[in-house]
């Protein structure tokens, strides 16, 4: 068992791998988004609920929709590249994490 310590985050490295995961989350999002909205819209027209909001035209919220991974992608990087940031402030002080492997060869 040989134990490793992470004292460095590349941040930008950091900010594309997070970008990518929270646009994949965005792509599975925005057709929930679609289906709520839809849902939603459908109620209000047909009496089932009070009309609260103002209908959302379609176009928007198809637009919305389209470009809800971009918008995640791109708050992703930002704040992957913040919390690398933070993260490489903070291992001067604590000396990074700390974690064991095993070498299975």
């Amino acid at each position: 068992m040989s134990r490793h310590r992470i004292t460095h985050v590349p941040p930008l490295r950091f900010g594309l791998v997070l970008a990518f995961i929270n646009g994949f989350a965005g792509m599975i999002i925005a057709p929930l988004f679609l289906i709520t909205l839809g849902l939603a819209f459908t109620a209000t027209e047909t009496g089932a609920m009070p009309k609260i909001f103002p209908a959302v035209p379609w176009f928007l919220a198809g637009g919305l929709a389209v470009f809800t991974p971009f918008i995640n992608a791109v708050g992703g990087f930002l704040a992957g590249v913040l919390i690398a940031t933070v993260y490489n402030f903070a291992v001067r002080w604590t000396g990074g994490i700390e974690f064991h492997s095993t070498d299975l060869s």
